[in-house]
């Protein structure tokens, strides 16, 4: 879990509990335009990709566009990226946190189910410029 805290700390990220005692961050009104997740740990999902990283509680629809894969949820997407400090997922600026947030969790559960782990980061896309 070293490379994990690192990564977080990188990119000024910390776990959210009160155990911490790390403040809460009010994401109520935040859209797809103020967050990005980012998936971390020692995960190897590229053989059963649309599998795990898909939501099981919602209907969805793989399109491709622009040379990118979209996963399309409703009138929301997301997509997905591969990038040193782990696996970028960025959604359309009007979705909700909350949406998203579930889908991040549901994603996370897939890949976890098959006895690896991963963790899903919150970042603030309106503090980060890049992983690089």
């Amino acid at each position: 879990m070293k490379l994990i805290d690192f990564i977080k700390q990188k990119l000024g990220l910390s776990p959210e509990s009160v155990e911490n005692n790390t403040p809460i961050i009010d994401r109520i009104g935040w859209t797809g335009q103020d967050f990005e997740f980012l998936i971390v740990g020692e995960i190897n999902v590229l053989s059963d990709f649309d599998q795990l990283m898909t939501p099981n509680s919602f209907e969805w629809t793989k399109t491709h566009k622009n040379g990118w894969d979209y996963y399309q949820v409703g009138q929301d997407e997301f997509s997905y990226s591969f990038e040193e400090p782990g696996i970028q997922m960025t959604f359309n600026d009007e979705i909700s946190f909350d949406k998203a947030k579930k889908i991040g969790d549901e994603v996370i559960l897939n890949i976890n189910s098959t006895g690896q782990n991963a963790e899903l980061l919150i970042v603030d896309k309106r503090k980060v410029h890049g992983f690089n």
